[in-house]
């Protein structure tokens, strides 16, 4: 005996995702790309986590170092033996927990965030976050040449992915969550919460809306909060307010960031040589950078650790001109071979060093012949930084505020945004680059930067946009049933077929039809009317939904929480003509199927 058809299941999802002020009621919301009051409570959310794990993890990696350096960052006070065996003995500890690691698990950095928030719709595995947690802090605690913000801005990304499949949001506001993560990560790295903004929507979000800069403003805030209260809310720099001279110094400057962009393209280029070795060991990889940073540590201490002492150093011009030299050289090889072979720490910082020394060497030579007539090293030093920073990342506008709120000198604007297009222009077309991240994406052969298309269907849930004028029914039903079912007026009907591999859909007006047509038959006979009529009108007579004329869809099942992209890729990839949103796991066709997709759908959302 065939089942009686199913109520509507808008009705049915309604039920459940729309009680006021329920958990299912904010999930179908955030499902929107609009949905801004429910995403900046989430956002307060994820800014705290991720304020509060950059701060650990700072922690982590700085207490350890009060056990064998008297001031912090200052490994130049340890011995030679030191600066050499500390390097060497990260290298193989790490190398040793990579051994025991699946190769996926052992994906960390930026750019593991940006493939996964390409690829993946932002959603971070959370034993690559523990391991960034723990390897990071031994590299960095070890005095490799890299800089604390890349864990930070993984571990940041990781706590709004948490967040969002702790509370099974849909991947649309996963993603959101993911660039807050990363803001309140940079905000609480440096105690720049713009700069965290600005990286979290020009390098890993790709995006200008005021839906997606509010919440990532507030997590921001959040995060720079989280600093404070724990360390202060005095500056990482104290630099003096010093300016231009003379705009007669603009040449030298064009000169100075003219080697910075052909540094940055050096910098990047190599990474495309390093990166392929990456398939070798770990161990044997790591062992590697810590002898060779070990060794140029004996000689070039100012490379070791986070080198934030030698930073400021430059910014006060206090280092001279040769030393400069050796720790741009040094810093340069020890960070590209660090990178390049995988070690877990990031980038940023030793830009800003790099940067800050090639700053410091132009400012102290223009002294040297010009006189004192220039504006001090200190100043080159600041605005090298920008440009740097900007060349190697290819974020302009993130590395201008960076600078701005790090040295609170509004004077470095001028020449810096200066500075910053030439280096910038010089390392993308002379080396024909597009940033160190994206770059080293394409040599891991992953997708990169997302088209336009990609990054419209992303940003909303399936939930959303979904049509759920339908109804549920078994393939053979009465024709009494299959009037009630037209009686409700839905767009389509969906037919539930246990036995197969998957449901059809067909369209209800090609239902209605065969039984209008069923009925007029009836009606126009002259010979054996009633005879007809009692066989063509019974009630209880069967219908078979897969027989009767009209076309008829393949589905394919989809979850709910899914974005309009995943919905796109699953078409092409299935081969099936629509989709069906389904709440169970399982893709089974029961009381919590929310919707259905087509293909039309999709076309018509992005041609808005």
């Amino acid at each position: 005996m065939s089942q009686p058809p199913r109520n509507s299941l808008k009705k049915s999802f309604s039920r459940y995702l729309v009680r006021p002020g329920s958990l299912e009621n904010i999930r179908l919301q955030l499902s929107s790309k609009d949905a801004l009051a429910p995403l900046l409570g989430m956002a307060l959310i994820t800014g705290i986590l991720a304020g509060g794990v950059t701060v650990l993890f700072r922690l982590a990696m700085e207490w350890p170092t009060t056990l064998f350096l008297s001031i912090p960052q200052n490994y130049e006070s340890l011995p030679p033996f030191w600066r050499f065996a500390l390097p060497v003995i990260g290298s193989l500890v790490v190398g040793c927990i990579y051994l025991f690691l699946n190769p996926r698990r052992r994906q960390v950095g930026v750019v593991h965030v940006l493939d996964r928030l390409y690829n993946h719709q932002g959603q971070m595995p959370m034993q690559n976050a523990l391991l960034q947690f723990f390897a990071g802090a031994i590299i960095l605690i070890s005095g490799h040449s890299v800089g604390r913000e890349g864990p930070a801005v993984h571990l940041g990304a990781a706590s709004g992915s948490w967040l969002a499949r702790a509370l099974k949001l849909p991947n649309n506001s996963g993603r959101n969550l993911l660039g807050c993560g990363v803001a309140a990560a940079i905000a609480a790295s440096f105690n720049t919460p713009l700069a965290g903004v600005v990286f979290a929507m020009e390098v890993v979000m790709l995006e200008y809306t005021v839906a997606g800069f509010l919440p990532i403003i507030l997590a921001a805030v959040a995060g720079s909060t989280i600093t404070q209260l724990t360390f202060g809310s005095q500056p990482d720099f104290n630099v003096p307010a010093i300016q231009l001279n003379s705009l007669a110094e603009l040449p030298l400057l064009f000169v100075c960031a003219l080697v910075i962009g052909v540094l940055a393209g050096l910098f990047i280029r190599s990474q495309r040589i390093l990166i392929p070795q990456q398939r070798y060991s770990p161990l044997l990889r790591f062992l590697l950078v810590g002898l060779v940073t070990g060794t140029l540590g004996i000689w070039v201490p100012e490379i070791l650790g986070g080198g934030y002492d030698t930073l400021q150093m430059a910014m006060l011009g206090e280092l001279g001109v040769a030393t400069l030299i050796a720790i741009v050289a040094a810093k340069l090889v020890a960070t590209a071979l660090g990178a390049g072979l995988g070690i877990p720490g990031g980038v940023i910082g030793p830009s800003l060093i790099i940067g800050a020394c090639i700053g410091g060497i132009a400012g102290g030579l223009a002294n040297l012949w010009l006189g004192e007539h220039t504006a001090s090293p200190g100043f080159y030093a600041m605005v090298g930084m920008a440009a740097m920073m900007a060349a190697m990342l290819n974020a302009p506008l993130a590395a201008l505020l960076a600078i701005l709120e790090l040295t609170y000198n509004p004077h470095i604007l001028f020449p810096g945004m200066m500075m910053i297009v030439v280096a910038t222009l010089v390392s993308r077309q002379l080396f024909s680059t597009i940033g160190l991240y994206h770059e080293t994406l394409r040599a891991l052969n992953k997708a990169g930067m997302p088209s336009w298309r990609q990054q419209m269907l992303s940003s909303v849930g399936v939930a959303s946009e979904m049509n759920q004028s339908f109804v549920v029914t078994p393939r053979e039903i009465t024709r009494a049933a299959a009037t009630e079912l037209i009686n409700q007026h839905p767009e389509w009907i969906l037919i539930d077929l246990p036995k197969e591999p998957a449901p059809q859909l067909l369209r209800a007006a090609d239902l209605a039809t065969f039984l209008r047509g069923g009925a007029k038959e009836a009606a126009e006979s002259e010979k054996q009317v009633s005879s007809a009529s009692d066989k063509l009108l019974d009630p209880g007579e069967m219908i078979d939904l897969l027989r009767l004329p009209g076309e008829r869809k393949q589905l394919a099942s989809l979850s709910w929480r899914a974005t309009m992209l995943e919905a796109s890729q699953k078409l092409e990839r299935s081969g099936a003509d629509g989709l069906y949103v389904c709440r169970h796991k399982s893709g089974s066709l029961d009381n919590r199927t929310a919707g259905i997709i087509l293909p039309l759908q999709i076309n018509n959302f992005y041609r808005k």
